[in-house]
């Protein structure tokens, strides 16, 4: 998910206590933060319109 309000905030919130993500849930292709990619991945997301692919396939 990414804001692009300058300023944005997103709130979620979920029924019960705080349970950490486990590394099965996360997306195969999608770098973890910090690991090269991150930044193209969020720029690209920035600018992305509706069909776009993040990956050539």
């Amino acid at each position: 998910m990414l804001s692009l309000d300058t300023g944005g905030i997103i709130f979620e919130v979920k029924h019960g206590g705080y349970q950490p993500v486990a590394a099965d849930d996360y997306a195969h292709w999608a770098p973890a933060e910090g690991e090269p990619g991150t930044t193209e991945l969020m720029a690209w997301y920035a600018q992305a319109q509706v069909g776009d692919s993040a990956f050539a396939v």
